[in-house]
Order: C-alpha cells, then sequence, then structure tokens
C-alpha cells in the first residue's frame, strides 16, 4: 500500500492538549524533564516561548486558534454558547485547507466538545456531543451510577452506544484516543491528498486524572488525602462553585501540582506514540507537526486557581506553540510575543495558499525563516468566574454565580441569560502586552483602574509602575482604548 509521502503539499498533525501550560515543556523533576520526547522535537523545531491566547478558556480559544479571529470578532468570549452566536466572517482553516485540496480531519475525547459545537468546517469528526447541555447531563445518570458505569463502558461498546458514560468528564481517555488516532493517520496516509489531522488530548486539564503510573510518578508515596488519584471536589457543579471561592489553605496543593505534573508526562508519552505512528507510516519526511494547548492554568500563583481568572498572571494565557517542518533548516526557541490567531495565516503562507481573508492573525514566515521581528500586541481578558475568585476587591465590578447566571435552550444547550451579558463582560479583567510592557484594567464600581507593569523585570506583574513611566502609561493606555474601542 503506497502512502502520499509524494505529494507536493505536506500533510499537517496537530496535537494538542487541554489546560497545558508553557513551563511544563522542559519542567526538570527528580533531576529530569517531564516532557522529554516533546523536548526532542523541540530541538528540530521552531518553538514560540511566549504565545498567548486571548481568552483562556476552550471554546473561545480553540475558535481563535482555527479561525484565526480573535474573540471579540467571532463572538465567543465564554463556554457557555451556542452555535448561531458565533460569527465568522473568514474561511476557518480546516475549510481553507479542503478547499485547497486536503482532507481535513479533527478527534478528541470529551474535552473536544467544543469542536462539536461550532462548525470550523472539518470534513471527517470523530468527536462527543456538546456536554455544555442539560439533556446531557441528564442521560449520563446520578453521579454515583455514571462513575460505576464508567468501569465498564471505557472500550468500543461504551462510545458506540453509551457515549454519555464514555465521554464523561474527567475519566482519562488517553490510550482509547491514541487507538483511534493512530488508525486515522494510517488511513489518511494511505490517500493520494494530502490531509490535515487535529488530535485534541484531554489528558492535562482538571481534575488531573491519570492511569497508572502516571498519577504516582511525582506524588508523595505517603500521601492518602481526598486528592490521592485526582483532585478532589471537582465532579459536580456545585462543587466547582464552591472550590473556586476557596482559598489556598483549602487544597493539598502539592499534590495537586504533583498529579497535574504527571499529567503533562502522561501527555509527552501520548506524543511520542502519535510521532511513531507518522514514522510507521512513512510520512515524517512530509509531515508538519504542531503541539498546543487552548490555555494554562494557575495554582494560586495569583491568589486564585483556573483557568483564566486573572490578568496579573500569564501563565493561564502562555501556551506552548511547537512547529516541526521537515522542510525547515532552522530549529529555535523565538522569544517575541506572538498569539494563537497568528498560527492559522502563517500555515496558509508556508504552504502558499493563497490569503486573501481579512484575519486578525499575522504570517511569521519572515520571523521564523529570515528572523525578521514584528510588533504583535497581545490582547486578553479573563474568563467568567463560577464565583467570586479569593483576593477580588469589593470595589471590582460582580455578577451572580454560575448557576444564576445560566439558562437553558429549547435543545437543551446551556447558555448566558442574555439580559446579563453586557454586566458579565463589562465585568472582565482585561490586558494589553506591548514587548515588555503590561496594562491591566480592572473594571470597579466607581470606573476602570488601570496599572502598567514591567514584564521583564517584574514577571509576576506585583509592582505597578505606572506613576514611574507615565509616557508609556499614556501611550499603553490610549492602544489599549483603541484595541478594545472602550468608552
Amino acid at each position: 500500500m503506497t502512502n502520499n509521502v509524494n505529494n507536493k503539499q505536506p500533510n499537517i498533525i496537530m496535537i494538542g492538549s487541554d489546560t497545558l501550560r508553557k513551563d511544563r515543556v522542559g519542567r526538570i523533576r527528580n533531576t529530569q524533564s517531564i516532557t522529554p520526547n516533546i523536548d526532542k522535537l523541540v530541538k528540530k523545531s521552531i518553538s514560540f516561548e511566549n504565545c498567548f491566547v486571548p481568552i483562556a478558556r476552550t471554546a473561545p480559544s480553540l475558535l481563535s486558534f482555527f479561525s484565526g479571529l480573535l474573540p471579540w470578532r467571532h463572538k465567543i468570549r465564554d463556554n457557555f454558547s451556542e452555535p448561531k452566536d458565533c460569527q465568522l466572517d473568514v474561511t476557518p482553516l480546516a475549510k481553507m485547507l479542503k478547499n485547497n485540496g486536503y482532507t481535513t480531519a479533527v478527534i478528541s475525547d470529551w474535552c473536544g466538545t467544543d469542536l462539536t459545537k461550532f462548525n470550523l468546517g472539518f470534513q471527517r469528526q470523530d468527536l462527543p456531543e456538546d456536554q455544555w447541555n442539560l439533556r446531557y447531563f441528564i442521560r449520563q445518570g446520578p453521579k454515583d451510577i455514571r462513575l460505576f458505569l464508567s468501569l465498564f463502558l471505557q472500550n468500543h461498546f461504551g462510545r458506540l452506544f453509551l457515549p454519555e458514560i464514555f465521554y464523561l468528564g474527567g475519566v482519562p481517555k488517553g490510550k482509547h484516543l491514541i487507538q483511534r488516532s493512530k488508525s486515522w493517520i494510517t488511513q489518511l496516509s494511505r490517500q493520494k491528498q494530502p490531509f490535515f489531522l487535529n488530535i485534541f488530548f484531554g489528558t492535562t486539564h482538571p481534575p488531573f486524572g491519570s492511569e497508572y503510573p502516571y498519577y504516582s510518578k511525582y506524588a508523595d508515596p505517603n500521601y492518602w488525602g481526598e486528592s490521592k488519584f485526582s483532585m478532589a471536589r471537582l465532579t459536580e457543579p456545585e462543587e466547582i462553585i464552591r472550590s473556586q471561592k476557596e482559598p489556598k489553605e483549602a487544597f493539598d496543593l502539592d499534590q495537586i501540582i504533583d498529579l497535574y505534573d504527571g499529567t503533562v508526562t502522561n501527555f509527552d508519552d501520548q506524543v511520542a506514540d502519535i510521532l511513531a505512528s507518522i514514522k510507521e507510516n512513512k510520512i515524517e519526511d512530509n509531515t508538519i507537526v504542531i503541539i498546543y494547548s487552548d490555555h494554562g492554568m494557575e495554582f494560586f500563583e495569583n491568589e486564585t486557581w483556573g483557568q483564566g481568572n486573572s490578568v496579573f498572571s500569564d501563565l493561564s494565557y502562555k501556551v506552548p506553540l511547537i512547529i516541526y517542518n521537515p522542510q525547515w533548516q532552522v530549529a529555535r526557541k523565538i522569544e517575541q510575543n506572538i498569539r494563537s490567531v497568528d498560527l492559522l495565516p502563517t500555515l496558509l503562507d508556508i504552504l502558499n495558499i493563497k490569503n486573501t481573508e481579512n484575519y486578525d492573525g499575522q504570517s511569521l514566515v519572515d520571523l521564523i525563516e529570515n528572523n525578521i521581528p514584528k510588533e504583535l500586541d497581545v490582547l486578553a481578558e479573563t474568563g467568567i468566574w463560577f464565583s467570586k475568585p479569593p483576593g477580588m476587591s469589593e470595589d471590582h465590578l460582580h455578577y451572580p454565580e454560575l448557576l444564576d447566571l445560566i439558562d437553558i435552550t429549547d435543545d437543551g444547550t446551556i447558555v448566558l441569560r442574555a439580559e446579563l451579558k453586557e454586566s458579565i463582560y463589562n465585568a472582565k479583567d482585561k490586558m494589553l502586552i506591548s514587548g515588555q510592557w503590561k496594562l491591566v484594567c480592572q473594571p470597579l464600581k466607581n470606573g476602570n483602574v488601570f496599572s502598567l507593569y514591567d514584564r521583564f523585570n517584574d514577571p509576576e506583574n506585583k509592582k505597578d509602575i505606572s506613576k514611574k513611566y507615565p509616557d508609556k502609561f499614556i501611550m499603553m493606555k490610549q492602544k489599549f482604548l483603541e484595541s478594545f474601542d472602550f468608552e
């Protein structure tokens, strides 16, 4: 059987993991890296050390990756949206590649639900139903029953006949996803036309559960608390809401971080499996491989935990973006700030596909191949708080907790109440990063308050220097107001 290695256009395989922090790639534990396989890939790739997503939540972030649009343009600024809310006035990546002779496919575990909800143009899909749906939750059944059934339905039968249990959130699905992904790679590589395959794992997503040996790889063997195998109190909506507002002392934080690092190593081994499949199918010389994530995670580095709850820290917004192109003669780490929306036009440029679309992103090919710097500003905002985060000022604009924010459509989709959307979005913290400078805007009851930080000399953004550098502060504030079209 022949493969498509002789195609003029290369295949593209994107391998993503939900909630993978950039600083976990190459992190040292016990004198060894927790990502040895990704590290090997980095040595022959372009690795962007400062790639930012605009909102550190899955739906808006994935839409920005695959549409090249910022959320304020595609209109998805949270996970609680309907397909009709999405406004794509450009051709998304998968459809653009399809129009240029590619077969396009996407496969995921339970974290890929947003790839189901929004039409991004993939021809072949192996994805769960939209899980932000009340009917879906009801079909899963009570907590104890669904967890019990999941013990027996993590197999082909469960996926086909009881997908609500098979795709149960938080239950590790890596082995099944690897098997199906490898099968797809084999099938796609035997076609005459090139292919684009997006594989999206939930491996590093809370509650950080993984199979043996990963859950014990970095953990204290003498720990026998409630988070022994996964982060506790994240299996019911009420638990998640309560835990969102609890302080650091309420968590076994060391154990949770150990579990998280174990999931990162698990994902690293999954990447190795995919790379091995590429080699087995003899398409390694004609396949671009991209490692990415939709967002990172905070572990109380800024008084709160979760994804996208604070713009003072970069940890939720900075994600790994590694591009291996076998045709490139360059391999290095690029420190310049770039955005997730820049990936789409970059790929089109690499493939010499004519781009007449008005994407928000810009091609990075000159930066990659010729080291020509680009001035790219980063815009970002917080996600929706499920409840008031620890450390938030009483003067900060607030809105009700999650259960009072949502509404249910006729088909069961969980959405934000229309009358609350404006107040929710107005209460979000926002930031602008330009080079070494970060401007933060906090909406308080008496108006917006701005602060300026030096990211190079104060990476944790603890010291407001707006008074020390008034000209820089005025310039950044003006740029911010123009970018977000405030007031």
